[in-house]
Order: structure tokens, then C-alpha cells, then sequence
């Protein structure tokens, strides 16, 4: 009996409860983990305008809060573990309403929805009202806040600010909390507890807020504490708002223009769009931002920057979306272009809010300036490419540029470094005059200012100067000078190249010259002596044949008369031929027959050589052959030349390739070498100029041959003859390939050695170097291309 009295009593108990539940006036729900319905009154039912059955299982978020701030709220309850409440903004349903939430036991929650319209408000004293009426004279929005109570009033303006009708707006501190942002929501609870506190008598600060829309606003808020209580504790504060979003507005975009341009040397194009797109967030409190740049070939790049929010702080990521989850959302999109450079698209999207046509103008302004800066950083990045280019052409100029004012070198190359040889150091600041001097002795800051002030163009304006530099080198420079503004000020911009090989090859050019015109001149000679001394050979060769004839008869003739010395006739022509030394001068006749038939040799020598010199006989085809070879032949052949005072020493690479050459003119070339060679030993010998320690043969001729690679990449045989003789003088080593001269004695040479060894090898598109000192030796070196040129 007690167990079914027991029973009664809960079931009553339950009943007394479920009526309850169901009696509630707001509406309560019991949520599941994932915050489905598992239970609600007929307050929740009545609310949503739906049966019982319809609402259970059903997600209580989706039916509250609209898409774009459903996941937030989702995850602020899931995350809260204690009794909390917070406004309800957004939502899908009419009215203001506050949330009571907190966590049961089996992984559920019961849920309370406070509509804050249906609170009643008692009224104020009668003094209150007096003071409301004066407050809501001004312009600004009027608040007055009972502490202690919880009430509040707003004046009629207050409510329009926020975007509501004066009659509509609930005279309530709780509403008006849910409208204050989440991000200033903390600091504005902190400041009502300073003021109960009383560490506060009034305060002056900006905040953002919530209109009824959900569009977002900067307000100006001033309060002061008017009456205290026995305690002398603040119990009522009045205070003021004003709206100020036009003008943070302009604030964030000045803010953002100013950064820009402060940024828009050391960052990149991206960098300075992502800074745009966090600026065009804030101003239109959207939750993404999107420029779309436009090639001229057509290609798409979009760069995004979305917003994340925590409790302390706000952040911004990369962000990317496709157009067709972008077609799903509440998007705005303005449109810039400026066909010289830049074309893009702002896009902006997920705003709480309907999107206006100020957020329009806020992306337009910000927009522009981001145009015209990113205009500013082409031009700019064009500018220092120039500079750069130009810079760049001036480093890598072959050319010595210097740059001079009041004669100071102020500028110059790596060129100017290299020319002048002098380091970086050495030419910053110094003299023109200290750097370098002309043998012709004039002073080179005088002839800088006088040739940039010719009025000449450059090309006619070069002026060769054999220049003495620092070093104690000597070069020939080709200048030209202009005046320029350097700096903001007047300076000479002088040029300078080396024509120093030019010169050389000038000076080589006229030797050309100058040997083909005796060429020429030694042809002609060559061909009308070649006949005279045709016919006075052959006769000098017949009167030594007559003459030897003449003097075994004359012989004959004597011994015969002899024999009749005892006739006196005989005998006085005897006495004749005694006398009158007649065998004598049958022998000076021959010897002077021999000397004649030497010299027409001598002479028939050097009309072969001058012909060949003048290339008159036909030239043979170029075959390849073997250097080393050559060499060996040539030793062979002028071997009788040199075998007496010196000796030679071969170092022969055995890996030489062939080269195409004419191995008859090689090998006249090397006799020349070594033949020279022993005569310079010889007289070094004749001079007693070895040391007396030496052996009989103290010359020394050494061969080499090897392969080198030249500037452009093209490899050379060189061939070097290195004697220790006498040497060439200084002063004639300028002049040893000159047709006919000579150093040797009258009648030892015909000087035209060595011209005919310089002109076969410039015919085999090579070249011949000397070098040599006094009494130490003198050395060949012949440079041949590999194959023909």
C-alpha cells in the first residue's frame, strides 16, 4: 500500500513538473549533444510556429540563427561547460531575446530563450522624467543606467542610431548589452564595474555596436556618475553616444592610404593587396575579402584575406573561394580599371548585414587610392629597373667612365678601375691630374675642361693622348668629355677607352703597308736584275774557263821556250815574262774571277730571296703536317751554322696535332731563327762575354713547342726559340723586321730574313713576338693557328 502511495506521489510529482515545464511562458528546450531537440514546451512550439513532433530531433541552431553566424554560435555553446548566457544577434526570429544555457547530466543541456521586449519597465521619479527631457534636446543619443537596478532609459535618438523605432526600442540594460560588439563587449562590462566599484566618475571612449540590422557602427560614448548613494558609491550614470562610424570610417581609410604609401617601396604587390583587403574588411564588417586581378593575356589571380576572430583578438588568413560557393553567399563586388597597368575586381563577402551602398563607396575610395599606389610602386620598380639597366650597362661598359667636378673624380667604373689601375680607394675624390699624365705635357683637368666645353659630339669629340699612368705604365686613351648635371650639379662625364692595340695594330698595318710597296718596288728590281746577272754569270763562268785555258797554254808556252834560252829573242821574252810578274797576275785574274762568281752568287741570292719576299713565285697548297717534324728538318739543314759554338736543346710536345701550313716556308722561317741565333752567340762569344768557366761551346739555343688557348677559346701552336747571345739593343727592337736592315757586318746579311719569317707567318694567319735584353738573350715566339685561317 505504501509502494502505490509512493508511486502516486511521483507520478504527481511528474505530472506537477510536466505542467510546469509546459506552463513555462519562455520557451525551454532540452538539447542533446549535438544540440537537437529532445524536448520543448508549448512556449517553444507557440515561438516557431510549429507542432510538438515537427520540432523534435530538429537542430536548434539552424532554427534560430541565419547561416552566416550559425557555426560561431554552434561552437560558443558546445564550448561552454557552466550556466551562461548571451544575445541572440541575427536571428531568424523577431525580437530581442537573450540566452540561458547549461550543461545537464548524460550529455545534454537545458535551454531558455528571454524575450527582452516583454520585460516590463517601471517608471521613473518624476524628476528622471525632467532630466530625460532636457537630455533629449541635444543631438546625441541620451542613456541613463540605474546601477544598481538594472534599469535603463533611452532617449528616442538613441534608438534611431541603432536603427530602431523609439517606441520598439526596450528601455532595458540587458537588450542593450546584446547589441554592444563582441570585440568591445568585455571592455564595456569592465567599465560598469569600475563604475560600481568606484574607481571610475566618468568615461570617454569609442566602441562598436550592433544596429538592429546587424550592421555594424562606431559610437562615441561619454557617461558620468550623477548620483551616489549613503556610501557614497556610484548608483546612476547618464551619458551620451554619438554615432562616429562616417568618421572612423575615414580614419581607417586615411590609416589605410598612409600605410600603403609608407609600404609600398619595401613590399611586394601581394603584401600590399593583402593589407587592402584586411582595411576593406573592416570598413564594410565583412567576414571575407577577394581581389581578382585581370591579366592582358587574360589569366585570373585571386588573392583573399579572411577574418578570424578569437576572445582577445582578431586575425587575418589567406583565403580562397570558388565562384560557386561564392554564388551561395551575400557578396558585393566593385570593379577597377586602368588599362595602362592594372585591372581588378574587390570582392567582398558574408556580411551580418545587408550589404548598403556606402559599403560600395568605402571599397570605390580605398579602392582608387590602392590603383593609383600600386600605379606609384610600377612606376617606381620601372624607374629603378632603369636605373639599375643603366647602372648595369655602365659597370659592364668596356669603356673607363669617370664622372668629375672641379676636377675630382666623383664616379667611375669598374672599366675607369681596370684602365687606370688603380683601386677604388685610390680614385675616389682624387685628381684627375693624380691619376694619370700626358707625355705630351699637358694637364689633364685643363684638356678635360677645355674638350667638354668644344660644343663637339662625342664622335667628334675623341682625342688620342699617349697617357703616363700612376704605375709607370704607358698607354695610348682616346678621350671625349661632356658636361652633365650630376646631383642636382654641374659635372664632366669623361670616356675613356684604350687604343693602345689599336695603335699597335696601326703601327703593324703600316709596316704591311710599308713592306707591300717595297715588295712591290723589290719585285720590279728583282726582275730586271735577274737578267743582267743571267748573262754575267754565264760570262764570268766562261772568262774563269777561258782564263783557266789561257794559263795552261801560257805555262805550256814557257816551258817550251826554255828549252831555247840560249837564242837571245827567247830569252828576252823570257826576261819579259819575269818581269812583268805575269804568273802573278794570272793568279790575281783567277781569284779575282772567284771573287766576281761569288758575288753574281751572292746577288743571284738575294734576287731569290727578294723574290720571294715579293711573292713572285707560285705559292704551294697549305698540307697538314707535323711542327715537331719540321723543326727537325730545319736543325739538319742549319746545323753547319751552329755546331761550332752552341748547342741545342729540343722540348717538343709529343702530343702536338698537325697544323695546315707550307712546310717549305716554315722551315725557312726556323733556319732564319736558329741562323740568327748562332750569329748573336757567336758574337757574344767574339766579345769574350761568357763566363770563362763555360765550355767550348757555351751557347745555347732551346726549342719549344706546346698548345695554348687564346682569349676566345681558339687554340694555338706556339713555337719558342730562346737563345743566350749577344741580344738585340732596345732601341732597334722596334725595327728588326724592317726589309733590308741589318745588324751584321757589310756583306754578312741581307736583312730581309726576318721580313720574309714575319710576312710567311702572317700569310699563315699567325704571329711572331720578341723579347729580348741586352747581353742575356733574345726569344721567338711564333703563335700558328691549327688549321688554316
Amino acid at each position: 500500500m505504501e509502494l502505490v502511495q509512493a508511486i502516486d506521489t511521483i507520478l504527481a510529482a511528474k505530472l506537477e513538473l510536466e505542467t510546469a515545464w509546459d506552463g513555462n511562458p519562455l520557451p525551454s528546450f532540452v538539447l542533446t549533444a549535438d544540440l537537437r531537440i529532445q524536448r520543448c514546451n508549448q512556449a517553444a512550439c507557440h515561438l516557431f510556429e510549429r507542432e510538438y513532433p515537427e520540432l523534435l530531433g530538429a537542430d536548434l541552431v539552424s532554427l534560430i540563427w541565419k547561416e552566416e553566424v550559425a557555426e560561431e554560435i554552434r561552437s560558443t555553446l558546445l564550448r561552454s561547460t557552466n550556466l551562461s548566457s548571451f544575445p541572440v544577434i541575427l536571428s531568424k526570429i523577431p525580437g530581442s531575446f537573450q540566452i540561458l544555457s547549461k550543461p545537464i547530466p548524460e550529455d545534454q543541456r537545458v535551454l531558455f530563450l528571454l524575450n527582452l521586449e516583454t520585460i516590463p519597465i517601471s517608471e521613473n521619479r518624476e524628476e528622471e522624467a525632467r532630466l530625460k527631457l532636457a537630455l533629449e534636446s541635444g543631438r546625441s543619443g541620451v542613456w541613463d543606467f540605474s546601477l544598481r537596478h538594472g534599469q535603463a532609459y533611452f532617449s528616442p535618438e538613441y534608438a534611431r542610431i541603432l536603427g530602431f523605432e523609439p517606441d520598439q526600442f526596450p528601455q532595458n540594460f540587458t537588450h542593450w548589452e546584446t547589441l554592444v560588439h563582441w570585440e568591445d563587449r568585455e571592455r564595456v562590462r569592465a567599465l560598469f564595474e569600475n563604475y560600481l566599484n568606484g574607481s571610475i566618475e566618468s568615461h570617454d571612449m569609442e566602441i562598436k555596436m550592433f544596429s538592429r540590422t546587424g550592421k555594424s557602427i562606431w559610437i562615441w560614448s561619454r557617461g558620468k556618475v550623477v548620483e551616489r548613494d549613503e556610501n557614497d558609491l556610484p548608483v546612476r550614470v547618464v551619458g551620451t553616444h554619438l554615432d562616429i562610424t562616417e568618421r572612423k570610417k575615414t580614419e581607417i581609410r586615411t590609416e589605410a592610404v598612409l600605410l600603403l604609401g609608407q609600404k609600398q617601396s619595401e613590399e611586394t604587390v601581394d603584401s600590399l593587396l593583402r593589407i587592402a583587403l584586411e582595411y576593406i574588411i573592416q570598413l564594410t564588417s565583412s567576414e571575407w575579402a577577394i581581389i581578382r586581378m585581370a591579366s592582358s593575356s587574360g589569366n585570373v589571380q585571386d588573392l583573399g584575406v579572411k577574418i578570424k576572430r578569437s576572445q582577445s583578438q582578431v586575425s587575418y588568413l589567406p583565403f580562397a573561394i570558388t565562384n560557386s560557393e561564392m554564388k551561395k553567399m551575400q557578396t558585393l563586388e566593385v570593379h577597377f580599371e586602368r588599362k595602362e597597368q592594372y585591372s581588378f575586381t574587390v570582392i567582398v563577402g558574408q556580411k551580418r548585414a545587408e550589404y548598403e551602398e556606402t559599403d560600395s563607396k568605402e571599397i570605390q575610395l580605398l579602392g582608387t587610392e590602392l590603383l593609383n599606389i600600386l600605379l606609384r610602386k610600377r612606376t617606381e620598380e620601372l624607374l629603378l629597373a632603369s636605373e639599375w639597366n643603366l647602372q648595369s650597362i655602365v659597370e659592364c661598359s668596356s669603356n673607363g667612365i669617370l664622372i668629375l667636378q672641379e676636377g675630382k673624380i666623383i664616379f667611375f667604373n669598374r672599366s675607369a678601375e681596370i684602365l687606370l689601375a688603380q683601386s677604388k680607394a685610390d680614385l675616389k675624390t682624387k685628381s684627375i691630374s693624380d691619376v694619370l699624365g700626358f707625355l705630351s705635357g699637358e694637364d689633364p683637368e685643363e684638356f678635360m675642361s677645355q674638350l667638354s666645353n668644344n660644343k663637339m659630339t662625342p664622335d667628334q669629340n675623341n682625342i688620342e693622348k699617349y697617357t703616363l699612368l700612376t704605375n709607370g705604365q704607358k698607354k695610348w686613351f682616346s678621350y671625349w668629355a661632356v658636361e652633365i648635371i650630376f646631383n642636382g650639379n654641374v659635372a664632366t662625364l669623361v670616356n675613356i677607352t684604350d687604343v693602345t692595340r689599336t695603335k699597335e695594330t696601326e703601327k703593324q698595318l703600316l709596316q704591311t703597308e710599308k713592306l707591300a710597296t717595297i715588295g712591290q718596288l723589290a719585285a720590279g728590281v728583282a726582275h730586271e736584275i735577274n737578267n743582267p746577272m743571267a748573262f754575267i754569270s754565264s760570262n764570268l763562268e766562261m772568262m774563269k774557263r777561258n782564263q783557266k785555258d789561257l794559263v795552261a797554254f801560257i805555262e805550256n808556252v814557257r816551258t817550251t821556250l826554255s828549252s831555247f834560252q840560249n837564242i837571245p829573242q827567247i830569252q828576252s821574252l823570257l826576261n819579259k815574262y819575269d818581269s812583268s810578274d805575269l804568273s802573278e797576275i794570272l793568279k790575281d785574274t783567277k781569284d779575282m774571277l772567284d771573287e766576281s762568281i761569288d758575288g753574281a752568287g751572292r746577288v743571284v741570292e738575294i734576287v731569290k730571296n727578294i723574290k720571294s719576299f715579293a711573292h713572285v713565285d707560285k705559292e704551294e697548297n697549305f698540307v697538314a703536317c707535323s711542327l715537331n717534324d719540321i723543326i727537325k728538318q730545319a736543325m739538319n739543314l742549319s746545323h753547319h751554322n751552329i755546331k761550332y759554338d752552341c748547342v741545342v736543346e729540343l722540348k717538343l710536345n709529343d702530343k702536338l696535332p698537325k697544323i695546315e701550313c707550307r712546310p717549305q716556308e716554315i722551315g725557312q722561317v726556323l733556319i732564319n731563327l736558329l741562323v740568327n741565333a748562332g750569329h748573336a752567340i757567336e758574337e757574344k762569344k767574339k766579345l769574350g762575354l761568357f763566363p770563362e768557366t763555360q765550355s767550348e761551346k757555351p751557347g745555347k739555343i732551346e726549342i719549344y713547342t706546346d698548345l695554348i688557348a687564346q682569349e676566345l677559346g681558339e687554340q694555338v701552336v706556339r713555337l719558342r726559340v730562346k737563345d743566350n747571345g749577344i741580344g738585340i739593343p732596345k732601341e732597334i727592337l722596334s725595327r728588326i723586321f724592317d726589309p733590308f736592315f741589318s745588324t751584321k757586318e757589310t756583306g754578312e746579311g741581307t736583312g730581309l730574313g726576318l721580313s720574309i719569317s714575319m710576312d710567311i707567318i702572317r700569310k699563315h694567319k699567325g704571329n711572331i713576338q720578341v723579347e729580348s735584353v741586352r747581353c742575356e738573350g733574345t726569344t721567338f715566339e711564333v703563335y700558328l693557328p691549327i688549321k688554316e685561317g
